[in-house]
Parts: C-alpha cells; structure tokens; sequence
C-alpha cells in the first residue's frame, strides 16, 4: 500500500496522539531508505584540530520513504505530496584511502570540483524514521501515516553507512589538466604552414643599421659614407645609371671637361630616359623658345633658366 505521509511537526499529529477516540499505533527507530533529490553537494573542511579534513555536506529534498519491513495495514511505500517534501542535510566523511584517491586525481588542483552528475538525481540512502499511524475509520478510508526521519537536519554518513564510494564519483583531474595544458599551449591563430610570421621579425635588423648610420652626413660623399656599411640604392639612382650606362655606350667615354652634375648631362639623362613621343617638345609650349634668343635647344626647356 503506498500513502502520502504527514510530517511530524504537523499540528495534528499531538492531538491525534492524545485523543482517546482515535487508534493510534506508535512505531520508533523504524529502518527504512530515504530518497532524496540533491541539491547541493559541497566540500567543506574541519577546523585545525583535525588538520583540516575535507568532508561533504549534501542537501536535497526527501520525495520518498521506504521501509525496510511493511507498516501497519501493508503501507510498504511514502511518497511525500509534491511541495512538502521535508529538508535533508547530512554530511559524509571520507576515509584514508578515498582522501588518497581524491588526492591522485588532483585534488590540490586549480580545477578540482564537485562533479555536477551528483546533483539534481535522486540518492538512496539509509535513514532511521518514527512513525505514528492512525487507524482508519472504515475500511474504505486509507490510514493516516506521520513520518519523521530521525537527524535529519545533520545526519552522519560514511561508505559503510550510505553504501556509497563518492570518491569513485570524482573524475580524474589531473588528466583534465594535461589536456587543457596542451591545448593552451597550441598557436592561437591557426596558419596553413603551422607557423605564423612575425611582423615585427626585421625590427632588430632595422635598428642595428640604423644605429650603424648614427653621426654620419647622408649627403657625403660614398666613400665616408661606405666606411658605416653599404647603403642600398634607390629606384632613382638605378634608373639613372642604366642611362648612364646607356649614353656612355652610345658615345663614348665622356671627355675631360665632362661634368655629371652639370645641367647639360641632366638634360641627356632625362631626355634618354623619356619615350620617343616625348623627346621634343613643340615651340608652343615652351613660350620663351618663340622669342628667337639665338639659343636653340631643339624646343626642349631650359634647365639653366
């Protein structure tokens, strides 16, 4: 038979237990299971007098009572009516050797914890209750049932009391943190040839040129400038060599009085640089060309002027 039952601390229960008129059957220190719904399950420690031990405490709601033998009028099962299921606290000890398991699976570590498949699941555990039955009037009306479970509110467990290893429940943390150790430990940013290129790789190349050019004029002459290491050349300076190069080869070598920075070398080496198209100029555009100053330039602009 299975029938909801009334919490001891009902206001019925002591007039039902005084009243001549009911029959009432008094049952103390019944065995029976408990089932609790788990809310909590936390680990806590002793104080210094026993260096600290951890222990947990867990606490749920107690949905269900089962005794270990029928009670009167073949009551076998108490389900408690959803929204008065009465508090459960207890607390469970840990011995040497599961305090040695917990310890070789890391409980020292950063990211040790109480697992979260030991909450919100229904845990059967042992329980000593009291029991005071009312008989019913008639046998078509169910017997009324009082229950309170002893120590509820600090109960003491262990695994020979509960039947419970919670230590086995426990993962092993320190293979966790091996695995999140090597994946910390992987590049960041992904990259196809599993190397990522530093942008800032020739910075110390940079400076140790530029250190090398402190205290030297960049307009002197290449032979004192060559004395601080090679500077590399421009597009310009190439541009100007291979027509250089160019002119030497269709001329000749230049003569004694020939000056490379003179205006007349200038104007050869732009106007050997320049496409055909763009060699002569047409007198329109150069308005002084017009004038008939006797100098012909071939209506090319005068770099002198």
């Amino acid at each position: 038979m299975k029938t909801a039952p009334l919490k001891f601390t009902d206001h019925w229960l002591h007039r039902l237990a005084h009243s001549d008129k009911a029959r009432t059957q008094t049952l103390r220190a019944f065995p029976c299971d408990i089932s609790v719904r788990m809310e909590v399950v936390a680990i806590l420690h002793h104080g210094t007098d026993l260096n600290h031990r951890p222990y947990l405490h867990l606490r749920g709601q107690i949905v269900r009572v089962l005794p270990d033998l029928p009670l009167p009028f073949g009551i076998t099962e108490l389900p408690y009516r959803s929204g008065s299921e009465p508090t459960f606290d207890a607390f469970y000890e840990f011995d040497t050797e599961q305090l040695g398991e917990l310890v070789r699976k890391g409980y020292f570590g950063p990211r040790f914890r109480v697992p979260d498949s030991m909450i919100g699941i229904v845990w059967e555990l042992p329980a000593v209750t009291d029991f005071l039955v009312v008989a019913p009037e008639s046998l078509e009306q169910p017997p009324v049932v009082f229950a309170g479970v002893r120590d509820q509110n600090s109960a003491e467990l262990d695994e020979e009391s509960s039947g419970y290893t919670l230590a086995e429940y426990f993962p092993d943390f320190t293979a966790e943190n091996s695995a999140q150790e090597a994946a910390e430990s992987r590049p960041v940013v992904p990259t196809r040839s599993e190397q990522i290129d530093d942008l800032f790789a020739g910075e110390e190349d940079l400076n140790e040129y530029l250190r090398g050019q402190e205290g030297v004029d960049r307009y002197a002459p290449a032979s004192v400038r060559s004395a601080a290491g090679p500077v590399p050349k421009s597009v310009f300076d190439q541009v100007l060599e291979e027509v250089e190069a160019q002119r030497r080869g269709s001329v000749g070598e230049p003569g004694v009085d020939y000056a490379p920075n003179s205006p007349e070398a200038l104007r050869e080496r732009v106007r050997g640089a320049l496409p055909d198209q763009y060699r002569t100029v047409p007198s329109r555009a150069v308005p002084h060309a017009a004038q008939g100053d006797g100098d012909d330039d071939g209506g090319f602009l005068d770099l002198d002027d």
